[in-house]
């Protein structure tokens, strides 16, 4: 019987949240395949002040999205994989190469230019055609069901060693390009047998499925096994396989095993939902197109607002600290943990963990060094960022703002060379005298108006120079969950390193050289001259120092430091 837990990965949760508006891909396209070995999509979002607010303008964010690659992803079965819903079944090899053709024949009917499928000559071994297994073979028979010749044909594509089909994009110049779940396994041939009576392999010459024809022998498998929450598991799985390629992380999921028999069933509702939900699976297609989006939400989870950059590395030394705890031993429990961090994202981190793709985030994270991804946060309501968060109000008498409000303020006045975004998550510390700030962040910091970054449209380019655009409604962002379980566990600190810091010095560094394009007032002397900051070269210091001896919360990084930890617990 399926894991009481990892079984809660039904079809509702593949749904980013019944309040997501992440975007699908329109009709017509224009897809730019003049590199080498990808093909992109281009659009540009909108960024405006909330709505009610002073007369600040918008902005536009221009961002590619890969749509097309060159080389397959490579994926062992092995036997060294953990298995997700108990030793005696295991399907999840099955339904994920299942799921890679699938999203690959609905890409192909998105996606313009794009054709197939189209099986080739490869094919998957079947169990009447003599092949040899030897005595301690751990070679699984994979058992079909009573399924005709066009679905064996498509299973014995699905299923062949160095990948039996492909979707592609022909050009004239360069290799061809694949859709992006276009994988090649590696492993020993799979056995296939089905309790069709026939003596004959299917032949070559079938026709290959459609997409929803494609869809409907995955249902007819999953009817068969009763396996539908591992088939949604196993889609949440291939939603992962670009964001590995990205990577170009060696990836690896469990060898198939049965049970002694299948029971016969005739339930087809779970699995067809697709089909009436294309909406739906479409938006998951658009977002696994975006590895650096997929990414952004994986490490998201790190993210804690009123974590300044100067101890991020102490905080998620102490996450860590947790996490690497013996109390925390078991890949399930681990996963456990990160995904009541935050529910909503919970079926991304069982796709990470089941193609063995959770170390890389889980390194990202550790090293408080990963990038965010403001189009994907806002399409999914999910904070990860303090650039996100509104702009405090600023009392008409104060002399000072604090100096996440100041970054916040120069991103959305977008002047140069504030145009993009900080690229890490952590907000400075302490505060600026507004004598110090640019002209723009004294006129709005005290203008009697809230202030906050607020998401608008998306526009996508398309072909002959035509333009797309949708309005999409700008989501309230979700807090993350504090306490993910309800056990007090006591973690050893004696290893945790107050003093030497490498992640914080690093991510304060990136802050400051966002903050201080222009230089750094005489107040942040020292600041500027901290080790952490003054190992800068001679033409990317930040320029000179210039201004008022007016700023607050200086240069003792390491004092600030451990007064923090001193004073704060939380921890995820």
């Amino acid at each position: 019987m399926e894991d009481a837990f990892l079984g809660g990965i039904t079809f509702a949760s593949l749904r980013l949240h019944s309040r997501a508006t992440h975007p699908a891909f329109p009709e017509d396209l224009s897809v730019d395949t003049s590199i080498r070995n990808t093909g992109l999509v281009a659009g540009t979002s909108t960024w405006g002040p909330m709505q009610g607010s002073c007369d600040l303008p918008s902005f536009g964010q221009e961002f590619l999205i890969q749509v097309a690659t060159d080389c397959p992803t490579l994926l062992s079965i092995s036997e060294e994989s953990p298995r997700w819903f108990g030793d005696e079944d295991g399907h999840i090899a099955i339904l994920l190469l299942a799921w890679t053709y699938i999203l690959s024949a609905r890409w192909a009917e998105i996606i313009p230019g794009a054709i197939g499928p189209e099986y080739n000559s490869n094919e998957a071994t079947w169990n009447d055609s003599n092949f040899p297994l030897g005595r301690d073979s751990n070679t699984s028979i994979i058992d079909l069901g009573d399924v005709d010749d066009d679905a064996a044909r498509w299973w014995a594509a699905v299923l062949a060693v160095e990948g039996g089909w492909n979707t592609s994009i022909p050009r004239d110049k360069g290799p061809t390009l694949h859709s992006l779940w276009h994988t090649k396994i590696v492993s020993q041939p799979l056995i296939l047998t089905r309790s069709t009576k026939s003596h004959h392999n299917p032949t070559q010459d079938r026709p290959p499925a459609s997409f929803a024809v494609a869809l409907r022998h995955l249902t007819d498998y999953c009817v068969h096994h009763q396996v539908f929450e591992q088939s949604h598991a196993a889609l949440a799985a291939a939603l992962l396989l670009p964001a590995a390629d990205y990577d170009n992380v060696k990836l690896q999921v469990s060898t198939p095993r049965f049970r002694q028999k299948a029971e016969s069933h005739k339930s087809r509702r779970k699995t067809l939902a697709w089909i009436h939900n294309l909406d739906q699976l479409d938006k998951l297609l658009a977002l696994s197109c975006n590895p650096v989006g997929t990414k952004a939400l994986l490490t998201s989870i790190f993210f804690e607002p009123g974590v300044e950059c100067n101890i991020c590395g102490a905080w998620l030394e102490g996450t860590f600290a947790f996490l690497d705890s013996d109390t925390m031993k078991g890949q399930q429990l681990l996963l456990r943990v990160l995904m009541k961090r935050d529910p909503t994202l919970g079926f991304l981190w069982l796709g990470a963990f089941i193609i063995r793709y959770q170390a890389r985030s889980l390194q990202d994270g550790r090293a408080a060094w990963w990038k965010i991804d403001l189009n994907t946060a806002a399409w999914t309501g999910t904070l990860m960022s303090f650039i996100q968060e509104p702009i405090s109000a600023i009392p008409s008498e104060a002399g000072e703002i604090s100096r996440a409000d100041e970054m916040r303020l120069l991103y959305l006045c977008h002047d140069q060379p504030y145009t993009g975004p900080p690229l890490f998550p952590w907000a400075p510390f302490g505060s600026t005298a507004l004598t110090d700030t640019n002209l723009d962040v004294r006129v709005h910091a005290q203008c009697n108006t809230s202030h906050g970054l607020e998401y608008g449209t998306l526009t996508w380019r398309c072909r002959n120079n035509k333009r797309t655009t949708a309005v999409i409604p700008h989501l309230p962002y979700r807090a993350k969950n504090g306490n993910p379980t309800n056990t007090n566990i006591s973690v050893d600190s004696d290893n945790l390193d107050q003093e030497e810091d490498d992640n914080s010095e690093s991510i304060t560094r990136n802050v400051f050289l966002w903050l201080r394009e222009d230089g750094f007032p005489v107040a942040e002397r020292d600041i500027r001259e901290h080790e952490w900051i003054d190992n800068l070269d001679d033409d990317d210091d930040g320029g000179p120092i210039t201004g008022d001896a007016l700023s607050t919360a200086g240069g003792n990084l390491h004092g600030w430091l451990m007064r923090t930890i001193t004073t704060r617990c939380n921890s995820l």
